[in-house]
């Protein structure tokens, strides 16, 4: 299989089950998430891991275009982003978890977000 497709399916099918955890489990999961970043090692590791896959991505696979090939190449400099923050500045994901955990309004809209891209992308 192509390497486009492989990683559209990968972030497609991930997308989608998140969409649907959060959907089915959607307490649960705000817990959870709060509680990881609670926990600055924890965050800190996350943040290495989500630097290291995105770093692997856009050196691998770098495709700007206006297409689905051109949003992986996104979601790869996207997880350099998240990687960075989580590392250098812990404190904005907390923040932001908390605005997003704590309000329904905002955690239905990033499971709609979620679930755009996800389709796009598995179809």
């Amino acid at each position: 299989m192509e390497l486009s497709l492989f990683l559209a399916k990968r972030f497609g099918i991930y997308l989608l089950v998140l969409a649907v955890l959060f959907v089915v489990r959607g307490e649960l999961i705000a817990k959870v998430i709060e509680e990881f970043f609670a926990i600055r090692p924890m965050l800190f590791l996350s943040g290495l891991l989500a630097l290291t896959v995105g770093i692997a991505m856009a050196v691998s696979y770098s495709v700007w275009e206006l297409s689905w090939r051109g949003l992986i190449t996104l979601f790869g400099y996207l997880s350099i982003a998240k990687g960075i923050v989580r590392i250098g500045f812990p404190e904005v994901p907390k923040k932001t978890t908390s605005f997003f955990v704590k309000s329904s309004t905002t955690c239905w809209l990033s499971i709609g977000v979620a679930m755009l891209p996800g389709g796009y992308l598995t179809c």
